[in-house]
């Protein structure tokens, strides 16, 4: 993945949204929506091209599709372990989405139940 590649995916608000809750953890595509109050349709977009620009890895369980950032990126680009370690915990919402993660780390909620709380 060229510097360009790099720098398109993270220049959008919504994918460095996304990839803060990924380098936190692996995480289902209804645990994204329900994390970042954004639509599925929107989501799938974003992780579509992150996963053809080869930023991400997804799996699937069952009927749950999880994503991942790609260890190799980081190999490749260290300057992004700087940029999430470092950077974005200056910024104020995407600590708050941090948290909210935490919270729903601490819950009940799973993929299994957490579809019907997102609207």
């Amino acid at each position: 993945m060229s510097i360009i590649e790099v720098l398109k995916v993270i220049s959008d608000n919504n994918r460095l949204r996304i990839l803060n809750l990924l380098h936190a953890q692996e995480l289902c595509v209804c645990e994204l929506e329900y994390l970042l109050g954004i639509s599925q349709s929107n989501l799938s977009k974003h992780l579509r091209l992150m996963s053809d620009s080869g930023f991400l890895e997804n799996r699937r369980q069952n009927k749950f599709a999880y994503y991942k950032i790609k260890e190799s990126v980081f190999l490749d680009h260290p300057f992004l372990i700087t940029i999430f370690e470092t950077e974005l915990k200056k910024e104020e919402f995407l600590m708050a989405e941090l948290d909210k993660l935490s919270n729903y780390q601490k819950s009940d909620l799973t993929c299994h139940n957490i579809t019907a709380l997102i609207v």
